[in-house]
C-alpha cells in the first residue's frame, strides 16, 4: 500500500477483478484486499492467466533474488539452442530435479517459467525497443512468426502490432536501446572506474558515463554500450547485433556483468556486523560485485593477473588482443577488435609480448583444458565445484580459483583468504591474522565473501 520501492521485484500483486497483475510500486489506486493474490513472479502470474499492468509494466521490473544455482539456470538459457533436459544434462541434474528447484522459488514449472519469460521479453521488446516485429519473435524465443503471433494473441488479447507504439514502428535503425533495472543502492561511478582501470583498448571504451565494447556469441557479432538512466533505477543498454536471437543472451550477461540483480540491503545487513566491513559499507554504499562478459576471455585475464599488477596484467591482456584479435564488424576506432578466440589462442606462441616462460606455460596448459572441458567449467555453479575441476592444473593456485569464481562465475561466495589486501584490511595493530583465523572469521559472512572481499579492498582506500 504504501508503493516502498524496496519490494520492486519481491512480490506482485494480481487483481481478480481485473485480472491484470502489479509491481508494488504501481500508480494506480489500490484494489481491495479481499480481491487480491499475490505471487513471486512475474513469469507465474501470466502463468495463472494475468495480465500485465500497462502502467507499472511488471517485465521491467528488477529480477527476483535467487539461489545462484538457479540465477545459473536463468541466466544462461538459451531460447533458441537449450530444452529443459539439456539444461539439467549441463548441470548433471534429473529433470525431475529441475523440476522441483522451480516450484520452490517460482511456483511453476521450468517449461512454464521459460514460456512466461518469452512472453514478457516479446512485450518489453514490442513496448520500449525499435526492433521489428519479425526480429522480435527471434529475439524472444519464437521460432516462427505464426507461432509468435498466436502466444501474444492468446497472452494479451491483442496483435504484436497493436502492442507496438507508432514510433517504434517507424523506425528503420537497427541498434536499440533497453532497460535494465536494479535496487539501488548502486554507485555506477565506482562500477566504471572498476572497468576503466581494467580496460583493454580497441576493445573497450570506458569514460566517466558509459562502458562500451565489441562482442561476440558464435556466429553473432556486435557491440554494447551501457550508461546510467538518469532518472531511474535501471542501467541503459544500447546493442547493435548481426543476429537478435541472441540479444537475450546478450541482456543476461550485462545484467550479470553489473551484477543488477543483487539486493544490497541483504548483503549489508549480514556484513555489517563485523566492524572494518560496517565502516566501508557506509563509505562505499553503492558497491557491487562487478562480473566478466565472457568466461574464457576473463579467464585468461585471470590468468594474466597472477603475482602482478591491474596495470600490467591489462597492458598483458591488451597486447594478446591486438596480437591475436580478430576485427570488428564496425567500422569504429575505438571499437575495432573482438577478444580472440579459444580457437585463435590454441595455436598461438605468446612471443614477444613480454610474458615469463611460466606464464606462458600455464596459459598454454589452461588453454588446453578449457578447449576439452569447457562445458563443465562454464557450468561451474560455485567455487567449491570449480576448485575441484581446475586445482590440478600447474600454475593455477587457489587465488586464481577464487578470483576466476569471483568475477567470472559471479559467485557470490567466493573467497580469497590468501590476498594480500584481504590480509592488510584485517591486520589491526600489526597483529596479523593467519589464514585459518581468516577463514573462520569469514565463516560469518557466508554466503556473501565476495562481496566482503571487494569491500576489504576498498576500506585500504
Amino acid at each position: 500500500m504504501s508503493r516502498d520501492a524496496r519490494f520492486d521485484g519481491k512480490f506482485y500483486t494480481a487483481v481478480l477483478t481485473t485480472g491484470i497483475f502489479c509491481r508494488p510500486i504501481c500508480p494506480a489506486r489500490p484494489p481491495k484486499s479481499e480481491n487480491v493474490t499475490y505471487y513471486s513472479s512475474a513469469e507465474q502470474a501470466q502463468a495463472e492467466g494475468f495480465r500485465p499492468c500497462k502502467r507499472c509494466i511488471p517485465e521491467c521490473a528488477p529480477a527476483l533474488s535467487i539461489p545462484n544455482k538457479l540465477k545459473s539456470i536463468c541466466n544462461d538459457f538459451n531460447f533458441n539452442h537449450d530444452s529443459i533436459a539439456s539444461i539439467a544434462n549441463k548441470l548433471n541434474l534429473s529433470e525431475r530435479q529441475l523440476q522441483r528447484v522451480f516450484k520452490d522459488n517460482y511456483g511453476i514449472a521450468p517449461h512454464q517459467f521459460f514460456q512466461q519469460q518469452r512472453l514478457l521479453l516479446a512485450r518489453k521488446l514490442l513496448k520500449t525497443t525499435k526492433l521489428s516485429i519479425t526480429d522480435v519473435c527471434f529475439a524472444s524465443g519464437f521460432n516462427s512468426l505464426r507461432r509468435f503471433n498466436e502466444a501474444i494473441k492468446s497472452a494479451y488479447n491483442c496483435t504484436p502490432k497493436e502492442l507496438k507504439s507508432t514510433a517504434q514502428s517507424n523506425s528503420s535503425s537497427k541498434d536499440i536501446s533497453i532497460e535494465l533495472s536494479y535496487r539501488p543502492p548502486f554507485d555506477w561511478p565506482l562500477m566504471l572506474k572498476f572497468f576503466r582501470d581494467r580496460q583493454i583498448s580497441k576493445m573497450e571504451s570506458v569514460d566517466d558515463i558509459s562502458y562500451q565494447r565489441t562482442i561476440a556469441i558464435d556466429s553473432c557479432k556486435g557491440w554494447i554500450k551501457v550508461n546510467h538512466h538518469h532518472k531511474k533505477s535501471a542501467l541503459v543498454l544500447t546493442v547493435s547485433l548481426s543476429d537478435y536471437r541472441y540479444l537475450n543472451n546478450v541482456i543476461m550477461r550485462v545484467r550479470r556483468m553489473f551484477d543488477l540483480d543483487a539486493d544490497m540491503s541483504i548483503i549489508h545487513q549480514q556484513l555489517s556486523q563485523h566492524p572494518i566491513l560496517a565502516q566501508t559499507i557506509k563509505q562505499f554504499n553503492g558497491l557491487r560485485l562487478p562480473g566478466s562478459w565472457d568466461l574464457f576471455e576473463f579467464s585468461i585475464r585471470a590468468i594474466l593477473g597472477q603475482q602482478v599488477s591491474v596495470k600490467a596484467a591489462t597492458t598483458f591482456a591488451k597486447r594478446i588482443t591486438e596480437k591475436y584479435g580478430e576485427q570488428s564488424a564496425y567500422n569504429n576506432e575505438k571499437l575495432s577488435l573482438n577478444f580472440p578466440t579459444i580457437n585463435t589462442l590454441l595455436t598461438a606462441d605468446f612471443e614477444g609480448l613480454g610474458l615469463t616462460t611460466s606464464r606462458k606455460n600455464t596459459l598454454i596448459n589452461w588453454l588446453k583444458f578449457y578447449y576439452e572441458h569447457q562445458n563443465k567449467i562454464e557450468n561451474c555453479s560455485s567455487t567449491e565445484e570449480l576448485s575441484r575441476l581446475i586445482s590440478t592444473i600447474k600454475g593455477i593456485g587457489p587465488w586464481t580459483i577464487n578470483y576466476l569464481a569471483m568475477r567470472g562465475l559471479s559467485d557470490p561466495d567466493a573467497f580469497p583468504s590468501a590476498d594480500l589486501g584481504v590480509i592488510k584490511a584485517l591486520t589491526i595493530d600489526d597483529n596479523k591474522l593467519g589464514n585459518k583465523e581468516i577463514l573462520a572469521l569469514a565463516e560469518h559472512w557466508k554466503p556473501w565473501r565476495s562481496y566482503a572481499t571487494l569491500y576489504l579492498w576498498h576500506s585500504l582506500h
